[in-house]
């Protein structure tokens, strides 16, 4: 038997006055305050990646995760039951919290471990522009292969902890290893080509030439082995997802006493996050070094909060977890259930039209949204690798509104259709100008495909959405 991971390249209240001025008392014929709820539709820039799925086959039972490691530890109030599936809501203080984040930058000045002369400078120094990322061509060649699905890996796992306006963009594949401004340019050297340019028992490096004279990052150069042992899945992501924290502007390593669960540790070593690469203190230094340059949309330093507001779904019989968490005005998807025994094509007990429905939850800017998710699937069709199946959502409401009557109930795009492709237990959507925008990837999970479960990439909304069979 065989299974397959495919490679993936609430409201506002609004107070309105009828009338003022001089401070004349308001007259017995004007209107009385009003407080009226609105829930206008948030538009994000464009995600530059789908989510990061992966296959988790490590202790414990065998599972499927599509995001980040974001699914609350914490019990949340139990809300609706629909087409089988459990929904959720509710707040978690499950941050690290902006005290723990500042003593994170204390460290990396303070605790780099080399001489005090050679800190100046360490610290954050994110990029003020959206990072394009280009890569050296021989990454393109056969033997390579390995480097190139761990790069593009890593890069959707950190996309996954970034704001749309600051995730990384894959430009393609340069020859030079000059990198201009804007650009993080990432390598495949020999073993002395990186200890000249990173230092002697280097493994490999990332450089930022401005950070230290300028305090943010203009350019990146990443340099990677060119006979990088991938015949692990963990560590050459691991290896690659620390040296683009540091080409994404974390200039320096932290105590690994104080911080174990960080990648970027003077010790080399850090307590591993089963299932997933990123740890949260990593992906919450990252996150505030760069949403918190966009005021307008996230929180910043002064108002950074430790609480996450959750919309989860669970199936009745415990195989399917998918969510949604709302962080500091970042919504960030998650799926997670169990690996499949083999894949969608090779399951005999399934033949005709299968269906599966669901539910799909989600954010518009700091607005719960929710609707119906069902996806059909002709079995015969799957031998094509072309195939295309029929996602859709429908009914998106907005949940501060579920009890309403009145047309201004329903999400402005009230019903989504997506053509989907599916390759293996994956599936992700058809694009072309003629399909319905933005990305979605997703997964089938349980033994059998009892269920299948996705992330959505809007640029009017960010959701997770989950159904059986």
């Amino acid at each position: 038997m065989t299974r397959t991971i495919a490679a993936l390249a609430v409201a506002t209240g609004v107070l309105f006055l009828a009338a003022c001025g001089g401070g004349s008392p308001v007259a017995e014929t004007e209107a009385p305050l009003a407080h009226v709820q609105t829930a206008a539709q948030h538009t994000y820039a464009s995600a530059q990646s789908r989510s990061h799925i992966v296959a988790y086959t490590g202790p414990g039972a065998e599972h499927i995760t599509i995001g980040g490691d974001l699914e609350p530890r914490e019990n949340l109030r139990h809300v609706h039951t629909e087409n089988g599936i459990r929904l959720y809501i509710g707040a978690v203080r499950d941050g690290v919290g902006v005290e723990r984040l500042t003593n994170f930058l204390i460290d990396l000045q303070t605790r780099n471990g080399a001489d005090p002369s050679n800190l100046q400078g360490d610290g954050f120094a994110p990029f003020l522009t959206q990072p394009k990322l280009y890569y050296d061509a021989d990454f393109l060649n056969p033997e390579n292969a390995g480097v190139a699905q761990a790069l593009a890996d890593s890069i959707r796992i950190l996309n996954d902890a970034l704001p749309p306006e600051f995730q990384i963009v894959v430009a393609g594949s340069r020859s030079s290893d000059i990198a201009n401004s804007g650009e993080i340019v990432v390598t495949l050297e020999t073993n002395t080509e990186i200890e000249a340019n990173c230092g002697a028992g280097a493994v490999a490096c990332a450089l930022n030439p401005d950070a230290k004279k300028l305090g943010y990052s203009t350019r990146s150069i990443v340099r990677l082995p060119d006979d990088f042992d991938t015949s692990q899945y963990t560590y050459p992501r691991s290896v690659i997802v620390h040296e683009l924290l540091h080409a994404l502007g974390i200039q320096g390593h932290v105590d690994s006493i104080e911080f174990p669960d960080s990648t970027l540790g003077t010790a080399g070593e850090f307590i591993p996050n089963p299932g997933h690469i990123l740890s949260k203190i990593d992906r919450e230094v990252l996150q505030i070094m760069y949403m918190s340059q966009l005021t307008a949309a996230y929180n910043d330093w002064g108002e950074w909060a430790d609480v996450s507001h959750h919309l989860v779904g669970r199936s009745e019989d415990g195989g399917l977890h998918f969510g949604v968490a709302l962080f500091n005005g970042l919504p960030q998807p998650w799926v997670r259930g169990g690996l499949p025994v083999t894949d969608l094509a090779n399951n005999n007990r399934l033949s005709g039209t299968a269906t599966w429905e669901g539910s799909l939850l989600g954010y518009s800017g700091p607005s719960p949204i929710a609707g119906d998710a069902a996806l059909q699937v002709d079995i015969a069709t799957l031998a094509n690798p072309e195939n295309q199946q029929d996602l859709s959502f429908r009914d998106i409401y907005y949940l501060n509104r579920f009890e309403s009557a009145e047309d201004d109930r329903w999400f402005p795009t009230r019903n989504i259709e997506y053509r989907v492709r599916i390759t293996g237990n994956t599936f992700v959507n058809v694009q072309g100008p003629d399909q319905e925008q933005g990305l979605v990837t997703g997964a089938f999970l349980g033994n059998a495909h009892e269920h299948m479960g996705g992330t959505v990439k809007r640029t009017d909304m960010i959701g997770a959405f989950g159904g059986s069979r």
